[in-house]
């Protein structure tokens, strides 16, 4: 399980069993779902075919949710490609020559719109091609793990002999995202992406979230995006149904960052954040310092009026796990103010210890933690690092956890002030 599996309670479906087939020559056509059934149940085992590698960019998509078209027609470049594997692929132990690399380039942001897919060919013929994903071990935050990418498919359509549309099948959830070029798409559609954009500044905050103040006021645009994208998450639809209003509502802040002192629900949108992050297609150490950054904010300021909500605190823990390379130059800022990183690296190590001190405290806060495997193995490392005096040899868990929620202090003091006050949301 990863970090977004804590947040929502994701638990991957089990593999179904694979159904018998007929012969070739009797079997009747597949209608698409059936057909997205069938590479399901197929085994992914190399195959005697060979495919052309191809680049293919589209400028539209359209997201499917258990065969039916959902949100609208998406006007956004996505990149396609297929590559040979040569030399194997960064971050899973691959056999150099065993299959492809399926690749979705997001043109918005010039990065990746999903990790690098290894995958095999499962069929071709002149007008389609169909790949599957396998199992294969992948590096991940807590290491090495195998990982079952038959979740994952591409199937690719040709017409007159060129790559005319790609679909990105994900069928532990029924989900299938259809890119294409304008020329290819129908000329209906539910609601245009313009529609959209202007329903969101029509839409209020429900009076009972207000209750207490007695007023109904207009949500800010960057809370209705990352409400958009959490609902869709708790609902199963990832992909481009969350990290597109996540992105845009990134973009908002950058633009308006006043709006953030009239969000209602902080949490929601500092989850959102951290989720968006946990892509990985935010590649700038700047730009994932600033994601942080905001994310720590929102949710420890959702934390000053539910100071025992565990969910929150759990979020926050997430949030320092995720980056803490990124996430450490802004704890050097609030904790050696006039101090930045000297030459020999000394404040580098305090601005280090300060932050595992923070996490410290925060895992120390409820054994419920404990259950959550990434964090129980945190909190084992720093309370052996305490015992063998690695933050000093007078340094007691008490004393580290206390030195903990004082950074916690710090680091929300400071960044209120840059941000709430200052409007700054440079990092």
């Amino acid at each position: 399980m990863g970090f977004l599996d804590f947040l929502f309670g994701k638990k991957r479906d089990e593999q179904p069993k694979a159904e018998s087939t007929t012969s070739q020559a009797t079997q009747k056509p597949l209608t698409p779902k059936q057909t997205q059934s069938q590479m399901k149940s197929t085994a992914s085992k190399p195959s005697s075919h060979t495919l052309e590698p191809f680049v293919f960019k589209s400028d539209c998509h359209q997201r499917f949710e258990n065969g039916r078209e959902v949100m609208g027609l998406q006007q956004c470049g996505r990149t396609v490609s297929v590559e040979k594997n040569t030399s194997g692929c960064r971050g899973y132990k691959l056999t150099p020559g065993d299959g492809y690399i399926v690749k979705v380039f997001n043109e918005d942001i010039g990065k990746p719109n999903m990790s690098d897919k290894p995958m095999r060919l499962v069929s071709k013929t002149a007008d389609k091609v169909e790949l599957r994903g396998f199992p294969i071990e992948a590096q991940t935050p807590i290491g090495w793990q195998m990982v079952d990418y038959r979740d994952y498919g591409l199937t690719v359509y040709y017409t007159n002999g060129k790559v005319s549309k790609c679909v990105l099948h994900m069928f532990d959830r029924n989900v299938d995202l259809e890119y294409r070029k304008s020329v290819y798409t129908e000329s209906t559609q539910s609601t245009s992406t313009a529609d959209k954009e202007s329903s969101y500044n029509s839409i209020s905050v429900n009076p009972r979230n207000l209750a207490s103040e007695g007023v109904t006021k207009t949500k800010p645009q960057v809370e209705i995006l990352a409400q958009e994208a959490m609902d869709n998450l708790k609902r199963g639809n990832d992909g481009d149904a969350v990290y597109h209003p996540m992105f845009k509502a990134w973009r908002e802040i950058q633009r308006n960052p006043s709006s953030l002192k009239d969000i209602h629900d902080k949490a929601i949108v500092g989850n959102g954040l951290f989720v968006f992050i946990s892509y990985g297609t935010v590649q700038d150490i700047d730009d994932r310092q600033q994601i942080l950054s905001l994310a720590y904010l929102l949710v420890s300021d959702a934390l000053q009026s539910h100071p025992n909500d565990l969910n929150l605190i759990r979020n926050r823990l997430l949030i320092m796990l995720q980056d803490k390379e990124a996430f450490q130059y802004t704890v050097s800022s609030a904790t050696n103010k006039g101090g930045g990183f000297d030459f020999m690296g000394l404040s580098q190590f305090e601005s280090r210890d300060a932050l595992l001190s923070m996490i410290y405290s925060d895992l120390s806060r409820s054994a419920a933690f404990r259950s959550i495997p990434i964090l129980n193995a945190q909190f084992i490392d720093l309370e052996r690092k305490i015992d063998s005096g690695f933050f000093g040899q007078n340094k007691t868990r008490a004393s580290v956890a206390a030195e903990g929620q004082n950074n916690h202090s710090k680091v929300f003091t400071f960044l209120s002030d840059k941000v709430y006050d200052n409007e700054d949301v440079d990092f």
